[in-house]
């Protein structure tokens, strides 16, 4: 949905009288999302400079700690939208960041949700919705912006994936055995850096120790930081399966797309020549059937199953057009 549309919709919910009282912006924080609601907030509350006005309440990731913290949470957003407003009018509460909510702040702030004050209206923007408490989500009415962040694995990662998947030598149970495990390794790695992306924010935090810092919560914290990891890999191996299952529907010889265009559009445009090699020995069905793995494997993952053996199905089940297709 483009920011005008998301934005129409928003308006004509406030002019009915019927806006939803949660609006979950999926977006660029600083791009779209920052954008719509900057003119939601101006259809509520005039043209004017709306910074420091007394019935808009913002919340956003702390500088250091970057987590919204239950203090936080507490002080500059639930108790001042429970207040009467200033002018006697709407109130509103935006939350910048809004999937760095931590356990304790994302439950306190669902209970004002769930019973908000009247003529209030929330607006949570984030890149990363996955985040978020899976009831906050279903008590938000979700708007996705085109400059939504695109999921797959950041540098060095996504490199080391795709030269895991581009191997030449899965040709046996062996060779797809230790790419398996290599692929575990990534994910181990991953999770090693989701401990110590925490451990950094929970030292640097502003409120010091306090029940949202506790061992429980710290382990969730790392659970979602890693989940979230755990996705973009995820991204990043249907990616690959995606661009082959293209070329196989539709091969550069019979693309729609004229050599200019460059043939068919691909996630990964720097592999397209291996890519097509690869296409050229699948057929449509068994191309088909990879993206049916893996669908299956993030569904697995979702049940906390462990990584490695179900690591060691998936690559068992896919084809990777190595030899030829028989």
């Amino acid at each position: 949905m483009s920011p005008d549309e998301a934005y129409q919709q928003i308006e004509k919910a406030v002019r009915a009288g019927r806006p939803a009282h949660g609006y979950l912006l999926v977006g660029g924080v600083r791009g779209m999302a920052g954008e719509v609601a900057d003119r939601v907030l101006k259809l509520l509350f005039g043209d004017g400079d709306l910074r420091s006005h007394p019935d808009i309440h913002r919340l956003a990731p702390e500088m250091k700690s970057r987590i919204i913290s239950i203090q936080a949470m507490r002080t500059r957003l639930i108790q001042p939208m429970d207040q009467t407003a200033f002018q006697g009018g709407w109130k509103a509460g935006v939350i910048y960041g809004a999937d760095r909510l931590n356990t304790v702040s994302a439950n306190a702030f669902l209970k004002t949700l769930e019973e908000p004050p009247p003529k209030t209206i929330f607006l949570l923007l984030t890149e990363l919705p996955e985040q978020l408490l899976p009831t906050i989500v279903s008590r938000c009415q979700r708007i996705d912006l085109p400059d939504a962040r695109s999921r797959g694995l950041e540098e060095p990662y996504r490199t080391t994936v795709l030269d895991i998947l581009a191997s030449d030598r899965l040709t046996g149970v062996t060779a797809v055995a230790g790419a398996a495990g290599r692929l575990n390794a990534v994910l181990e790695t991953l999770k090693l850096k989701a401990e110590q992306l925490v451990d950094a924010e929970l030292e640097q935090a502003e409120d010091g120790p306090g029940e949202e810092t506790g061992k429980d919560a710290r382990a969730g914290l790392v659970a979602a930081r890693y989940k979230d990891f755990r996705t973009d890999f995820t991204a990043t191996l249907t990616s690959w399966f995606r661009d082959l299952m293209a070329l196989t529907a539709a091969p550069p010889s019979h693309s729609a797309y004229d050599d200019s265009d460059g043939g068919t559009p691909l996630v990964n445009e720097a592999r397209r020549s291996q890519l097509e090699s690869r296409a050229s020995k699948l057929s449509l069905a068994m191309a088909l059937r990879n993206l049916d793995a893996i669908e299956e494997f993030a569904a697995s993952l979702e049940r906390n199953i462990q990584e490695l053996p179900l690591l060691l199905c998936l690559m068992d089940r896919l084809h990777f057009g190595v030899k030829e297709a028989r």
